[in-house]
């Protein structure tokens, strides 16, 4: 006697989670394609296992996918000859929230609907996503080796769904969908061919569509080409894929294309392009160019969580065995799978940007001059990999060409002179006002080597990043601290410790006159042509950075500052001259004070007040003009 048809009411609670799935759990309509196409390739994938130890299971024909629509009736029906279920298993498997079990399940949840996704992706239910666009769906299936009939699954996923007897020939599934009104767009063949290709392009079966000509045709790929051995694998496909699945433009750089197998299996295909795409350095929204999929179903693009930011400009493909199909970004952020892909990804990258560096360095000067100023970002965040990084990072420097020729720290270390202790850096907006700082005039001089710091980061990564040392050798700034050059400035230090004393009464007056605005007057040994420069305290925050600080708007720490001076320049012998002779001359204070100024615009600042420093400049051009004549 065959069983009747069961018509079985969903509990209250299985109603609520029904609605939660259906609402919360996915962020856009358009993937319950992608969910149905994927239940089937899972039912095709079981048929063709069970066919291994059961030789009653003949896979016989082609195993395939193939979706029909029907755009009067407003349905789509997407079919395959899978392991398909048995009347018991399709209330097992289909009416899984209906179960009594249903009710404890919902007690472990919580109010935030957004946190719940996680519990509920445990339980597999891609299947009713497909009541975000349907208000009716009817399930036809036969089970493979099974003598009993087919049977019928039905609901309007609203308070009940239907078990009885149906016909079909041949073992598998049918899901056939009804559209509601609102959503009939998704019953143009345009439309589902759009979201194959999209999100399924790539499953291990081929599924078929009619064409226009009322033809069954295959639509997409089936054979990824992540998947495929890298030995067969050619140059040219590479930047195909690159071109044509990832939407890059120009040519890439290299290609990284593994495969890891073991307690984490995963896939991935990642690809460093020549050219910055127009988007990296934007402050709205930075776009990641990794495609995340799961067995062969894509899940979402721009996906923040496989890599850190300061690698946003790598594109590709990862594919995971072991994340659940309807993974959400909220799950990505604390999932310990995605943790340990990011580690080794980010691994597998520096690896091989360390490998181009030694191997190839012509095409790593390209990267760098694409991309340095996004890698440096990683040493201010990437505690783990921080000693990778310091290996990758290049600078300009004081002995370079121009902006393209950079140097390794490794490398100035290697050059370093004789009885150098440190490395020497300055910050700078650019290489041009570097080279023009008074700060370095004793390194040309005694032919020092500093790194010009000239990218925005290059201050946080430094002054605040606590990148204070290479190779067992100190960073210094050569605009904050006083200089120390060791055995490279003894002659220089003893007379500097002569002119300090010979130059005490002018230091003290100096400091007086400018006691709002420096904390010191010493005798310099960091000048060979000015008179005079700043100097920060060596913890205190730099000029260069305190001037990005305030263009950004952010308070900046006071601290006053030291104002060395030069005991041979003329200017300062002239002024302790005229100091001596009469030391409360009020013009000596303007004198004072236009050193001060001018020390100012020489690190790139204005001077404190513009228009009283011009009064000066004035009259004491008129005074001038006055001898002259």
């Amino acid at each position: 006697m065959q069983p009747q048809p069961q018509n079985l009411e969903f509990q209250t609670e299985a109603k609520q989670l029904l609605h939660l799935m259906i609402h919360s759990l996915y962020s856009h309509k358009e993937v319950f394609l992608r969910e149905l196409v994927s239940n089937a390739s899972d039912a095709l994938d079981k048929l063709r296992f069970e066919a291994l130890t059961d030789p009653s299971i003949d896979t016989g024909a082609e195993l395939a996918v193939r979706i029909s629509v029907d755009k009067e009736a407003k349905t789509i029906t997407v079919s395959d000859n899978g392991i398909g279920m048995t009347r018991e298993e399709a209330i097992e498997n289909l009416g899984t929230i209906a179960r009594s079990g249903s009710k404890a399940f919902l007690e472990k949840m919580t109010g935030d609907q957004r946190a719940d996704s996680n519990l509920i992706g445990q339980f597999g239910v891609g299947f009713y996503s497909a009541f975000m666009v349907a208000n009716r769906v009817r399930v036809v299936t036969k089970r493979a080796g099974s003598d009993g009939g087919a049977t019928a699954w039905e609901s309007n996923g609203e308070s009940s769904y239907t078990i009885s007897d149906a016909e079909k020939e041949g073992r598998g599934t049918d899901v056939v969908v009804y559209l509601k009104d609102d959503e009939a767009e998704y019953a143009e063949l345009w439309q589902i061919r759009s979201l194959i290709k999209k999100y399924s392009d790539f499953i291990a079966f081929p599924i078929y569509l009619p064409n226009d000509k009322g033809e069954n045709e295959v639509v997409n790929q089936t054979k990824p080409l992540w998947l495929r051995p890298a030995s067969e694998v050619t140059p040219e496909q590479y930047e195909e894929f690159y071109h044509q699945a990832l939407g890059g433009y120009g040519k890439t750089l290299c290609a990284m294309h593994s495969k890891a197998e073991g307690i984490l299996e995963y896939s991935s295909l990642l690809f460093i392009p020549a050219q910055p795409a127009f988007d990296l350095f934007s402050s709205l929204e930075r776009k990641h160019g990794v495609k995340l999929y799961v067995r062969r179903v894509f899940i979402m693009d721009n996906c923040k969580e496989l890599l850190p930011e300061y690698l946003r400009f790598v594109r590709g493909v990862v594919d995971s065995e072991d994340l659940p199909l309807n993974v959400s970004r909220e799950m990505l952020q604390k999932n310990a799978v995605i943790e340990k892909m990011s580690k080794a990804l980010v691994s597998k990258i520096l690896g091989k940007l360390t490998e181009m560096a030694e191997g190839d360095p012509a095409a790593y000067k390209d990267f760098w001059k694409s991309f340095g100023v996004v890698l440096k970002e990683g040493l201010y965040n990437d505690y783990e990999n921080r000693e990778k990084l310091l290996e990758l990072a290049r600078f300009q420097s004081s002995m370079g060409d121009g902006e393209g020729d950079t140097v390794s720290l490794k490398q100035y270390v290697s050059r370093m002179r004789e009885d150098q202790k440190d490395i020497y850096y300055i910050t700078a907006e650019s290489r041009g006002v570097a080279e023009k700082s008074p700060h370095l005039e004793i390194f040309r001089a005694k032919s020092i080597e500093v790194l010009y710091l000239v990218d925005p980061v290059d201050e946080w990564i430094i002054g605040m990043g606590g990148i204070g040392e290479y190779g067992g050798k100190q960073l210094k700034s050569v605009t904050k601290g006083d200089l120390d050059l060791g055995d490279l400035d003894k002659e220089e230090a003893e007379k500097r410790k002569a002119a300090q004393a010979e130059l005490a009464g002018l230091s003290g007056r100096i400091k007086e006159i400018l006691a709002e605005s420096v904390e010191e007057v010493r005798v310099t040994g960091r000048l060979k042509d000015s008179p005079a420069c700043l100097v920060a305290g060596a913890q205190s925050v730099g000029a260069h950075l305190e001037k990005m600080m305030k263009a950004m708007g952010q308070e900046v720490p006071v601290s006053k500052r030291v104002l060395e001076i030069n005991a041979e320049h003329p200017i300062i012998k002239n002024i302790n001259t005229r100091y001596g002779e009469a030391p409360n001359d009020p013009e000596l204070t303007d004198w004072v004070r236009l050193l001060y100024d001018g020390a100012l615009i020489a690190e790139g600042r204005p001077a404190d007040d513009p228009a009283a420093y011009l009064k000066r400049v004035n009259a004491m051009l008129e005074k001038a003009s006055a001898k002259q004549g």
